[in-house]
């Protein structure tokens, strides 16, 4: 089985960010293409990443394969990933795999594979009342402005509207920026109702890790639901994270 991805560095920023939420999962391939799809211990994140086929210039796998790892450990060896490197992927008997950049000469690694048990996550379904896009940098920018003064993040946007807000209060300070369509700052929005939840800030730092892995970012969310946060990747890739809203 080998598997080759022509941009090495989508992988380390997509697998940094999954490794500050995730500690063990599994790759399960297909002949539709790799997924990953794992809950955070605490039960507040869920985590679904999707290569399809064709977005790999290699992809040889017969029936249905899973490969477990240690995601902090994988990510250790992708952070060595440079612009212009093609990833290489092989399992090797006895569960280890093998990891290889192609790019000014080859480099390889090797990592302990992980047997895990199959963790069945329910599918998750709720009203999206607001949807929007924008730059994957500029949530990062904006969650990073507001960590320190709470440590939860209210997103809200009224009715009908084009306009993003996003909040943080504390005991002594209070902030509030906005992201709307006329200043440019968002991409494109649907609004059908109000939107607002409020989320754990530390989690949304740990996500925007993978600011740099895709062009665009997907939001949503609704009244008290959880916020969706989808990055979408080259050749048709996807990585999305759901995070649960904060009770208080």
């Amino acid at each position: 089985m080998r598997l080759s991805f022509r941009e090495a560095t989508t992988w380390k920023y997509a697998i940094t960010a999954i490794s500050k939420i995730i500690e063990e999962a599994s790759f399960k391939l297909t002949q539709e293409g790799l997924r990953l799809r794992a809950m955070d211990p605490s039960a507040v994140v869920l985590v679904n990443f999707y290569i399809p086929r064709e977005a790999f210039s290699t992809y040889e796998v017969e029936g249905e394969v899973s490969i477990g790892a240690n995601m902090e450990e994988l990510a250790k060896i992708l952070r060595r990933a440079r612009k212009g490197d093609e990833l290489v992927l092989e399992p090797l008997p006895g569960g280890h795999l093998k990891v290889i950049f192609e790019g000014k000469g080859s480099r390889m690694f090797k990592i302990p594979g992980v047997e895990l048990s199959i963790q069945e996550i329910p599918e998750i379904s709720f009203e999206e009342t607001f949807k929007c896009k924008l730059m994957p940098k500029m949530l990062g920018d904006v969650v990073k402005e507001l960590k320190p003064i709470s440590d939860s993040i209210e997103f809200y946007s009224p009715a009908e509207s084009n306009v993003l807000y996003l909040k943080a209060q504390g005991e002594i300070a209070e902030a509030e920026i906005e992201l709307s369509a006329a200043s440019g700052a968002l991409i494109e929005y649907e609004s059908r109702g109000e939107a607002r939840s409020k989320y754990t800030v530390d989690y949304l730092v740990d996500i925007s890790a993978a600011a740099q892995a895709a062009e665009v970012l997907s939001i949503g969310f609704g009244v008290e639901t959880p916020l969706r946060l989808t990055y979408e990747l080259p050749y048709g890739g996807k990585l999305e994270f759901y995070v649960a809203p904060r009770a208080d």
